[in-house]
């Protein structure tokens, strides 16, 4: 039986070409409405630079049988404060008009999404390619994820997953993680809603 593999990203163009792919399968609607139709490109650069919130730094690949099957992109409340400045620039540099359109929508997400309190490490996004489904692949990224959160000194780890998701939900659930609040985005004149599910990492 094949063995799951977790890995830091190196930042290779491989495997920017794989994260791209990977976050877009993570919120397939939700990021060309949030950052336009060079979404894919922005990921990629993104994820070659150091010092911003898409960087490689922050990804870890599960391998499956020498293949890369998914990844995960999870951040400390530290990360969050020290690049989200960097981030923005970079969104700007390769976005340009098409970011400064979306900014209000975009200021909108990051309140409520991907907000984070002291001492919180955020999952902000987890995929499996579908023809590695049903492996335990996603299970293996997320229990990746609490160790990551505890080497940066985290006391829980958050996540927000979109309202009508029930089979992630159900996963969470599953791995501890209980809803602590909702809260909507509005995209092009579409509503997303979204759960902010918490678990507290025993012995921090």
């Amino acid at each position: 039986m094949s063995e799951v593999v977790i890995e830091p990203a190196k930042g290779t163009e491989e495997e920017a070409e794989h994260f791209a792919e990977l976050m877009r399968l993570s919120a397939p609607e939700y990021f060309p409405s949030l950052l336009g139709e060079k979404f894919r490109e922005f990921f990629k650069i993104a994820f070659m630079e150091k010092g911003n919130l898409f960087s490689h730094e922050h990804v870890v690949f599960a391998m499956y049988e020498g293949k890369i099957a998914g990844m995960l992109l999870g951040y400390s409340w530290k990360s969050k404060s020290d690049e989200e400045g960097k981030t923005g620039w970079l969104m700007m540099k390769v976005l340009g008009f098409d970011f400064l359109k979306r900014l209000p929508a975009f200021i909108s997400a990051r309140s409520g999404s991907g907000k984070l309190d002291e001492n919180d490490y955020y999952v902000s996004n987890v995929a499996v390619y579908p023809e590695f489904r049903g492996k335990k692949i996603g299970k293996a990224l997320m229990l990746k994820a609490e160790g990551l959160a505890r080497e940066s000194g985290a006391k829980r780890i958050t996540l927000d997953v979109e309202r009508d998701n029930e089979i992630a939900i159900a996963v969470y659930k599953k791995l501890g993680y209980t809803i602590e609040r909702e809260h909507e985005v509005e995209l092009e004149g579409r509503k997303y809603g979204f759960y902010r599910m918490v678990k507290p990492l025993k012995g921090s």
